[in-house]
């Protein structure tokens, strides 16, 4: 193997070491917080005639309640996660316009066809009052997808707002 595809391998296995290692922090920071509260509040829940296992489900259970509502939180009242996308895609314009080889390959092998498939069964339909306005829309995804295969680039309308 040349020494360009060792470090290439190098520097994935470092990836997924830290990865993994960012979530067993998580596992284990909470496992720690569990174990520490609950001998520290075991006594004082045994008085209200709970378990030390009883203490410690309140305390997951607390924790799993803290997580989710500092995602929701985050999340709804925030916004955080969109304008994390929003400032990661217009810093990195090649996410964004450039296609990837899996997305350009989904988009031939499997859009496209299906776009074509589902056009062709709406065009054997009775006529409808919404027959040809998505006959149009099919068409217009359909020259669009096309258009992104041709030049391997997504074209980005200024009105959307694609985060």
């Amino acid at each position: 193997m040349r020494s360009g595809g060792t470090k290439l391998r190098a520097a994935e296995w470092l990836y997924r070491w830290n990865l993994s290692l960012s979530i067993l922090g998580v596992v284990f920071t909470i496992l720690t917080f569990l174990g520490v509260f609950t001998l520290v509040l075991g006594p004082a829940f045994a008085v209200l005639g709970l378990s030390y296992l009883a203490t410690s489900l309140i305390l997951a259970a607390a924790v799993v309640l803290v997580i989710i509502g500092f995602g929701v939180f985050l999340d709804i009242v925030v916004k955080f996660w969109s304008a994390q996308a929003t400032v990661a895609t217009t810093r990195n314009p090649f996410l964004v316009a450039v296609l990837y080889q899996k997305e350009l390959l989904a988009l031939k092998h499997v859009q496209v066809p299906q776009l074509t498939a589902l056009l062709a069964l709406v065009q054997g339909q009775p006529e409808s009052q919404n027959k040809e306005w998505l006959q149009e829309y099919l068409h217009s995804s359909l020259r669009r997808l096309e258009e992104a295969i041709s030049r391997k680039e997504w074209r980005i309308d200024p009105e959307e707002r694609v985060y």
